[in-house]
């Protein structure tokens, strides 16, 4: 039993170590997001419910930018 255990924490070991690691997170830039821009001159659809657009357009996509997250680490009060 002791055998199978040290086997199974030592095969565990190994695939950690062996696993491949994830490139680093780089973040968005504003110009750089590929983002479906409305064409110029053409007035911009309101849509109620659901529908097909062949033509749709983002005009507003948010903020890209990030922040990291700031715990207090779980203490109340």
């Amino acid at each position: 039993m002791w055998a199978a255990i040290a086997i199974s924490l030592a095969f565990q070991a190994l695939s950690y170590f062996l696993s491949p690691k994830p490139a680093g997170n780089q973040g968005a830039v504003a110009g750089e997001l590929d983002i479906p821009e409305p064409p110029v001159g053409k007035p911009v659809p309101v849509i109620f419910g659901t529908v097909w657009v062949k033509d749709a357009g983002v005009v507003y996509y948010g903020n890209p930018e990030q922040r990291p997250i700031k715990s207090d680490g779980g203490k109340k009060g």
